[in-house]
């Protein structure tokens, strides 16, 4: 059984609610001290978003045919919408960084503003996603400073 300062550290470690599921498959590796286990299982479906700067070339390779119109749309869009309008201004540069956030949440605007291109967008938000595994090293330290 996990005790309640287990439970808060993993949490912590973590960065979100951890599962039943989880929560179960953590009491052996918890009561063993398999740090790097815990650490892997707790790092399961977790990515970052590295440096991806993308422009028209990346938009048409990745979204295929039907890049060309989603950009002629956007620019269309861009003369009555003036955020599009700016918007599209790092994308014509090639400099419009999907590891910035508020980029993520305009391409995932754009998916549901314009749902015939929401699966070419989507191909759009993967690149550039990496695993983001938790150091086994910060698992250790949270649990020794609960068990001290």
């Amino acid at each position: 059984m996990l005790s309640t300062a287990q439970i808060d550290a993993l949490t912590g470690v973590a960065g979100r609610a951890l599962t039943e599921a989880e929560l179960s498959a953590l009491v052996p590796l918890v009561e063993i001290r398999n740090d790097v286990a815990i650490a892997d299982l707790l790092s399961v479906g977790r990515v970052k978003h590295g440096p991806t700067q993308i422009g028209p070339g990346t938009i048409v390779a990745v979204m295929g045919e039907q890049g060309g119109a989603f950009l002629d749309e956007l620019t269309a869009l861009g003369e009555t919408d003036r955020t599009v309008y700016w918007g599209m201004d790092p994308v014509r540069r090639g400099a419009f960084d999907l590891s910035v956030k508020p980029a993520r949440d305009w391409i995932e605007t754009l998916q549901r503003d314009l749902p015939q291109y929401a699966q070419a967008l989507g191909w759009l938000l993967m690149l550039g996603v990496v695993p983001d595994p938790i150091p086994f090293a910060l698992v250790s330290q949270k649990l020794n400073e609960v068990s001290a």
